[in-house]
């Protein structure tokens, strides 16, 4: 059941607004890796994370009606697609780095929103943000085993530019 965001604060509106831009963009990630036309096991990998991202969009749009949502969600997705085609066009162990450095990135994110004392008032919402979290946290598990060694010089930093992008990424969308 959603809640009307009149019952939300100003600061778990923005927060919201924030996850949903990143549920949208991760959904946009897997989304542009399947465009790539992947082998079979990366296919499988990314259809099996794309519904889980499907969901959790489903669940943070209940949450967060459509006039509050991010204004720069068209940029958010393109964002999303080309994090994800990118990599693919490199090769399937840097897409695993990619969905590693993301869900990390992630996990922290909502983490934060979890411990934080302004969310008590909203049990609900900090149940879903607990089941999203673990979801993230095994979904970058699972990335970061596939990939199968620690990124090199030049992934790694590919890597810390999609942890900074995502942190901006969500700066933004707290505010717009």
């Amino acid at each position: 059941m959603s809640v009307s965001t009149r019952e939300y604060s100003g600061w778990l509106q923005a927060e919201l607004r924030s996850d949903q831009a990143g549920e949208t963009g991760a959904v946009w990630i897997y989304r542009g890796v399947l465009a790539t036309r992947p082998r079979p096991a990366l296919r499988q990998f990314c259809l099996q994370h794309l519904a889980t991202e499907q969901l959790h969009l489903i669940e943070m749009n209940g949450l967060l009606p459509a006039q509050s949502r991010s204004v720069l969600l068209p940029i958010w997705r393109i964002a999303g697609f080309l994090t994800g085609f990118l990599p693919a066009c490199v090769g399937e162990r840097t897409v695993y780095l990619t969905v590693a450095a993301v869900e990390t990135f992630v996990q922290a994110h909502y983490q934060q929103q979890i411990e934080d004392p302004k969310l008590q008032p909203y049990p609900e919402v900090k149940e879903k943000l607990k089941t999203f979290m673990q979801d993230e946290i095994e979904h970058k598990e699972e990335a970061v085993m596939l990939a199968g060694r620690p990124p090199g010089k030049i992934a790694a930093q590919w890597c810390a530019l999609v942890g900074a992008g995502s942190e901006f990424a969500v700066k933004l969308a707290r505010r717009f």
